[in-house]
């Protein structure tokens, strides 16, 4: 069953890099769409809130919800990469998901208060997500972003993440 469940992770999260690429943050394409879930919104609100007490606490970062403080998650999610890489056996998927939730959940918040959009439920074929959608129409997932930073380092940076948000 773990087993089943760490592919179906894999798959959702090669799914989504193309989709959370700085070049494919364009509005919702054929086979997407999004609804607006206040739970959802409630539930990432909570995850960020706690962030800011596990950055301070953890990392002595200071979260402030300025654009400018994406990039000491940034820091903070180079420190648990560095981690990650240098722990065997690797953490699951679902410990590294939980970190990402929070972390992901407050770069979403940060854009949300700082630039508008919505939370809610991603539907992209058959499969469903929560995500952030930009008054613009982009439609995003930063606990996958955050979970990739985490688990595959650099490439995946959050900042550059946020910039390419910010120009859509």
């Amino acid at each position: 069953m773990k087993i089943v469940a760490k592919h179906l992770i894999a798959a959702f999260l090669s799914c989504l890099s193309c989709l959370i690429a700085p070049a494919a943050l364009a509005a919702a394409s054929e086979g997407q769409s999004f609804q607006s879930d206040p739970a959802i919104e409630k539930m990432a609100e909570a995850y960020a809130q706690d962030t800011v007490d596990i950055a301070a606490k953890h990392f002595a970062i200071q979260l402030d919800w300025s654009d400018a403080s994406i990039a000491n998650i940034e820091k903070a999610l180079a420190q648990m990469n560095l981690s990650y890489t240098n722990t065997n056996p690797k953490p699951t998927d679902e410990q590294v998901m939980s970190f990402a939730k929070g972390f992901g959940s407050y770069v979403g918040e940060v854009y949300r208060r700082n630039h508008g959009g919505e939370r809610g439920i991603a539907t992209l074929g058959e499969s469903r997500f929560p995500a952030l959608r930009s008054d613009s129409g982009t439609i995003f997932w930063p606990w996958a972003r955050a979970f990739k930073r985490i688990t595959e380092g650099a490439q995946d940076n959050v900042s550059d993440y946020y910039s390419a948000l910010l120009k859509n």
